[in-house]
């Protein structure tokens, strides 16, 4: 019997995904394959997680492609069969494994993390580097763009209002001497015509295939102020230093449980 995972999503969901791989080799002892539809992954920057990271993803073949397809089409005349794993239902006698897997006892004790491969940084990026080292950084996301599309709004969007940074941001600045906010956003503008900050620098050098550039830069911080979004949480979580996180307890506009993702350590508000 073979396992099949689905890979989807931008990178901070497929990070997920690697890791439920990764849990899913040291529970079962059966081969498992990748599943990689471009339609699922074409929104972001197609399949990139083995373009950041240091990590091999499962292989797929013509053979658990097609077991996919015949699958995915029992699972129309009948959702509940055996064959197929989901969210909210895990069977690791299954075949099919299609989630997003945001659960951190996926891989908290997991005694391995992933690494950024080697990144000749721009001139820019340097700089910016540099001075995330030498001061009291802190990361703030602020992730408009694709939440604000009609598929997206309703359940993703305005849920990291502006009175939330506002709040993460007063916590900040009672924890560290003179930080400094490093703005990671997908809408500069929007962030310079809402917010007043006196120690910030817009980080806009990174976008397309070199947007994962920002998630890197966030791990370097000394703080990371996050929106309810993947990408910022593994900036926030791969993480090395002590760091201090502040993140969105309300996840969701809809009533989907919040993902259990986060530290203890890390600051709801």
């Amino acid at each position: 019997m073979i396992k099949i995972i689905s890979f989807k999503g931008g990178l901070g969901n497929q990070i997920f995904e690697y890791f439920f791989y990764q849990y899913l080799r040291n529970n079962t002892n059966q081969k498992i394959y990748g599943f990689y539809n471009s339609d699922w992954l074409k929104d972001h920057n197609g399949l990139e997680i083995q373009k950041v990271f240091d990590i091999s993803l499962p292989k797929a073949s013509n053979l658990s492609n097609f077991t996919v397809f015949i699958i995915r089409l029992i699972n129309k005349f009948n959702p509940q069969n055996s064959f197929t794993s989901n969210d909210g239902r895990l069977k690791l006698s299954s075949i099919y494994f299609d989630g997003w897997w945001q659960n951190k006892l996926f891989y908290e004790d997991l005694n391995q993390s992933i690494e950024f491969k080697k990144n000749d940084l721009s001139p820019v990026n340097s700089q910016i580097l540099n001075n995330i080292l030498i001061s009291n950084s802190v990361s703030l996301h602020i992730r408009r763009g694709d939440y604000l599309e009609k598929k997206y709004v309703g359940k993703y969007g305005n849920v990291c209002t502006v009175s939330y940074y506002k709040k993460a941001i007063e916590l900040i600045k009672d924890c560290f001497d003179n930080p400094v906010f490093f703005v990671f956003s997908d809408d500069i503008e929007w962030v310079k015509n809402n917010f007043i900050l006196e120690n910030k620098v817009f980080v806009t050098e990174n976008y397309g295939e070199n947007s994962f550039l920002d998630m890197y830069l966030m791990t370097f911080c000394k703080a990371n102020i996050i929106a309810n979004s993947s990408f910022s949480y593994w900036g926030a979580l791969l993480n090395k230093s002590n760091n201090k996180v502040i993140y969105p307890k309300k996840w969701y506009n809809s009533n989907d449980v919040v993902p259990n993702i986060f530290k203890s350590c890390w600051i709801g508000i």
